[in-house]
């Protein structure tokens, strides 16, 4: 019976090591790297929101800084700009939204080739906690305007899990 005990605690820890190395090698970072003067990790990770324009999901890391970035591209040649302090929010599971205030001006970027597209790169700082909301409490939509244009993506079960992920990703 002690042995079969020791055979069964064996393959349990064994299966729970190769599931944590399966979880981290499933972390694609664009950059994870360590600063060389304060020796704290430097990290950046995004992941692509379904749907017909390009929106990406982006969160960066300074030591224990972290910031949410939103990357959009909408069909269009719009010249509107998000404004310092602009909100975006994020309706949660729970019926609470968490808002979060963009960190600087972000302009328009114009792309052309077959059709016009704009690009915004908006940044805004969030809190640890607030991420870890985004794992717990599930986002459900991200609605912001750009300029005097509403931009909402609801988000399918899809999305919430690569959110959920990346962001389980970069608070390690």
């Amino acid at each position: 019976m002690k042995k079969i005990k020791t055979v069964m605690l064996a393959i349990i820890c064994n299966l729970l090591f190769f599931n944590c190395f399966a979880q981290s090698s499933d972390c694609k970072f664009e950059i994870n790297k360590t600063d060389p003067v304060t020796k704290a990790p430097v990290r950046k990770i995004k992941t692509k929101i379904s749907g017909m324009e390009d929106f990406y999901f982006i969160i960066n890391r300074n030591d224990t800084s972290y910031t949410l970035s939103l990357d959009l591209w909408i069909s269009g040649s719009i010249r509107e700009t998000v404004e310092k302090n602009d909100k975006v929010n994020i309706s949660l599971s729970g019926g609470e939204i968490l808002t979060l205030l963009a960190s600087e001006r972000s302009k328009p970027i114009s792309h052309f080739g077959d059709q016009a597209w704009t690009e915004y790169l908006i940044n805004y700082p969030i809190r640890s906690v607030d991420l870890k909301n985004l794992i717990e409490i599930k986002p459900l939509t991200i609605s912001l305007k750009v300029g005097k244009e509403p931009f909402s993506r609801e988000l399918n079960k899809n999305d919430v899990d690569k959110i959920k992920s990346i962001i389980r990703c970069i608070t390690k």
